[in-house]
């Protein structure tokens, strides 16, 4: 989580610059670097499941900031400033160093398999930072009603502002569910790094979107979920940890799965805005990468990523001249839903 954080703030580790690795030699490693099922077509007639990131991708900004203020305001004799400032510098000087350490050139990979390696050598780095805040008392005594108060005010005062056409979008993906002969489950999932599941779900609740919280696969400050003061530590919400691209990608898979076993043939759409979104935005039917204009540094750096491994990465509309990969990119969910619209129009 932390990853996006250091990234959009002060600490940016600048790489040497790196030459297109041509499509036609990435093909050669496709087999071995992205273990995924045969895609999908992406058909008008039958509705897509959609697997979506939350911060910086559902939201404008990332929401770690709020969380650890909802728990500064309702802990106000605790050092929470002083102790979430030396988290943070931990988790920037030990990702630097780590890095470094793995990559001592500062040349990052040119292949999908290689960038996978990468990314998981990372996750000790988040798993490190998740034991930081766990030791500090950052989050220790709050409440699951502390945090449903505080994203209440978080919403009405736009610090948590979700990305243009997100509740339009969700109507219109829930209404297609709905119009499925024989779906029952969810076609929209929230798959994030963040730290509350109950954040997120009380942040969707405030502005009256309906996604159900066994629908947001993330993680959990300790105790709430079973209506007691949190002991501080950040574990599991759904049974799995979800720390990194990595944890991402093995979820997307078990959804994936379900869907198999349910005789459902849904292509799967993820969308995300960040590195740790990389493997999703792969092996996805379709991935769709949140850019703004310009571009914040999460989301350069994972287009950076896309152009060093070859990944062709076109707008939204013209989706069909994609790579093999699948990969395209537009502003925020009104785009989103107008695709969809003019796709199942034109197919009509």
């Amino acid at each position: 989580m932390l990853l996006c954080i250091a990234t959009r703030r002060l600490l940016s580790v600048s790489y040497s610059s790196f030459k297109t690795w041509h499509t036609s030699l990435l093909r050669t490693y496709s087999a071995a670097a992205m273990s995924t099922s045969t895609r999908h077509p992406m058909s008008p007639h039958q509705p897509f499941h959609w697997i979506l990131d939350w911060d910086g991708t559902i939201t404008r900004h990332d929401t770690l900031d709020t969380l650890v203020n909802i728990s500064a305001s309702a802990k106000p004799d605790f050092p929470t400033e002083d102790a979430w400032r030396r988290v943070t510098k931990a988790y920037m000087d030990d990702y630097t160093a780590t890095l470094k350490q793995l990559k001592p050139d500062g040349v990052l990979p040119k292949t999908v398999e290689d960038e996978r390696e990468l990314l998981k050598n990372l996750k000790a780095v988040e798993q490190r930072s998740l034991d930081r805040v766990s030791s500090s008392g950052i989050f220790a005594g709050l409440t699951a009603t502390q945090i449903a108060a505080g994203t209440q005010k978080a919403i009405s005062s736009q610090q948590v502002d979700f990305r243009p056409g997100f509740a339009n979008f969700t109507q219109d993906a829930q209404a297609q569910q709905v119009g499925s002969i024989g779906h029952t489950r969810s076609l929209i999932n929230v798959l994030s790094v963040n730290w509350s599941q109950h954040f997120i779900s009380s942040c969707l609740r405030a502005s009256n979107v309906s996604i159900q919280s066994p629908a947001i696969l993330s993680n959990e400050i300790g105790d709430i979920q079973h209506g007691r003061a949190s002991d501080g530590h950040i574990g599991p919400a759904n049974g799995t940890m979800v720390i990194s691209s990595d944890d991402k990608l093995r979820c997307l898979e078990r959804l994936r799965q379900e869907n198999a076993v349910a005789g459902d043939s849904l292509p799967i759409v993820y969308v995300g805005d960040s590195w740790p979104d990389l493997e999703c935005l792969l092996a996805a039917d379709l991935g769709i990468c949140v850019r703004d204009e310009p571009m914040g540094s999460s989301q350069r750096k994972l287009a950076d990523s896309l152009e060093r491994l070859g990944v062709t990465c076109p707008r939204l509309r013209d989706w069909r001249e994609a790579d093999e990969w699948k990969v395209v990119w537009a502003r925020d969910f009104t785009e989103i839903r107008d695709w969809v619209a003019r796709l199942r129009c034109l197919e009509q």
